[in-house]
């Protein structure tokens, strides 16, 4: 899988020139996302206001430069790096950690509808270097800013599942913009489970963060304003597209639930009949056809104590 190195010792509006490199990737992502985003409608009315109080300069500042090695203009930009905030009922998502090994793994699948597997296709690493020295990597695209899938060698690793609650979506930071500032920032894993938890996010969602050491393994359930932290069960600690712990805010009529009780069952049992070991165990759970979805673009495996990424798209 291709690496793109982005430098943090640049100024913000500089360290995205590389696009010019990926601009056929780069404009066609953005135009399948402005596409699936023009029947939303959200953040569309009031992205000005928004921009201003949501998204910080360092991040104005990135999607000005996106946008100048693009055909689309900067609130376009914007608008496209809210996506999951917009649209994330077009997400699955599988994660799992064996959490009583020295050396702990961390396991995903992120399921994305995209048309003849753009998201798939254009998938890249890109390691956020600072002096030199890869600061923390994302399973990402170009043009996009944010975080789903992330490492902090030596750290933590962070992985975002979609999840619906009946709590009303919240004028607030995008959660994939929260999760690059605690992958740029926090230096514990302590630090980090405390941001991801108590900030105000624009919208629902399930977090599996895990650190180096035994007891740093937890799932972070999430609706824009309140959360409950979900500790392993046995050996392992298993989320897919469902609220386990905030259960008096789950809501009924969740598409996303429809396979998603089937997915961690499938793998509670694949964990409980041969525990994985490797990462090529990893990948064989992950690859299980009662886990992977039609829609899965990606496959990873994190390994936090030495920041390696392991991909498959």
């Amino acid at each position: 899988m291709e690496r793109i190195t982005i430098n943090l010792d640049k100024k913000p509006s500089e360290r995205w020139n590389l696009l010019k490199d990926y601009k056929h990737e780069t404009n066609s992502l953005l135009k399948y996302y402005l596409e699936d985003l023009s029947s939303a409608g959200i953040f569309e009315t009031y992205i000005e206001t928004y921009k201003t109080l949501f998204i910080s300069k360092q991040y104005q500042e990135e999607i000005e430069c996106v946008a100048k090695n693009s055909h689309f203009s900067e609130n376009q930009v914007l608008i496209t790096n809210l996506y999951y905030d917009a649209l994330k009922f077009v997400f699955g998502c599988t994660s799992f950690c064996i959490t009583n090994q020295t050396e702990k793994l961390h396991a995903r699948n992120l399921d994305w509808w995209s048309e003849n597997n753009i998201l798939g296709s254009f998938t890249k690493v890109f390691d956020f270097k600072e002096n030199d020295e890869i600061k923390y990597s994302l399973v990402s695209w170009p043009g996009f800013i944010g975080a789903l899938s992330g490492v902090k060698p030596g750290k933590f690793s962070i992985t975002l599942n979609a999840v619906l609650s009946n709590e009303s979506p919240q004028f607030a930071i995008p959660i994939t913009f929260l999760i690059r500032d605690v992958l740029e920032n926090a230096e514990t894993f302590d630090e980090a489970i405390k941001i991801l938890s108590e900030t105000t996010i624009a919208s629902d969602c399930l977090l599996m963060v895990v650190g180096v050491n035994l007891d740093e393994n937890v799932v972070i359930e999430r609706t824009p304003t309140t959360f409950s932290i979900r500790k392993p069960e046995g050996n392992s600690l298993i989320v897919t597209n469902e609220y386990l712990s905030l259960t008096e805010n789950k809501n009924t009529n969740d598409t996303l639930q429809l396979t998603a009780s089937g997915r961690h069952k499938r793998v509670e049992v694949l964990v409980k009949a041969n525990t994985p070991k490797s990462t090529d165990d990893y990948f064989d759970i992950l690859s299980d056809n009662q886990v992977k979805m039609g829609i899965t673009v990606q496959q990873m495996v994190f390994n936090p104590k030495n920041g390696d990424i392991h991909l498959k798209v």
